[in-house]
């Protein structure tokens, strides 16, 4: 397990090749799309975005997967799989609210914990790895691809591949979409 300050820097780390290799894939995607319409003039370039997506892809999975340990202890056992904690937690967020409101003289919020906060914050971790599984398999989409673009020309193979191509794209463009969108969600209930 990780100190509490290197999970942190990992995880803004991760964050951050994550970010990119949506990017990358995003871009992977709209650079393919001419190939649905027999259009192969970017192929030198469809090539060089399917390396940096692989390679951006697999270095946000290994930087989530070295601060896995981290998060499995310190976030997920211990805060959104545990009812006592998510219910402690919000209420002592709920006092510190009231104070600052009854300083500032404003109406303090509702803010108790409810069975069903519990039950989302559960929610969270269950999600948290269908993202992992979805991102490892989103992985191995972007080494096929990349194998596919680097061996295949379309002037010499024909077009027979490209829909399939276009596909492990699309593919791989949705699961780190994914990854990233569960990411930060489970990161607003709690990060390391």
């Amino acid at each position: 397990m990780l100190s509490e300050s290197a999970a942190r820097w990992l995880l803004v780390l991760h964050t951050a090749l994550g970010v990119a290799a949506v990017g990358a894939a995003t871009h992977l995607v709209v650079w393919m799309r001419g190939y649905l319409r027999g259009r192969y003039e970017r192929h030198a370039a469809v090539r060089k975005f399917a390396v940096i997506s692989l390679a951006l892809h697999a270095a946000a999975f290994v930087a989530g997967n070295a601060v896995y340990p981290t998060y499995r202890i310190e976030v997920r056992a211990a805060y959104l799989e545990n009812a006592g904690a998510v219910i402690q937690d919000r209420n002592a967020h709920g006092a510190e609210v009231a104070k600052v409101a009854a300083r500032d003289g404003a109406p303090a919020p509702e803010m108790t914990a409810t069975r069903n906060m519990v039950k989302r914050a559960a929610s969270a971790a269950r999600w948290f790895d269908v993202k992992e599984h979805w991102v490892a398999l989103g992985l191995i989409a972007s080494a096929a691809l990349t194998l596919v673009v680097m061996l295949w020309t379309p002037k010499r193979d024909g077009p027979a591949i490209a829909p399939v191509a276009f596909a492990l794209a699309v593919v791989i463009a949705a699961t780190v979409w994914l990854g990233a969108v569960i990411g930060i969600l489970t990161a607003t209930w709690r990060a390391v």
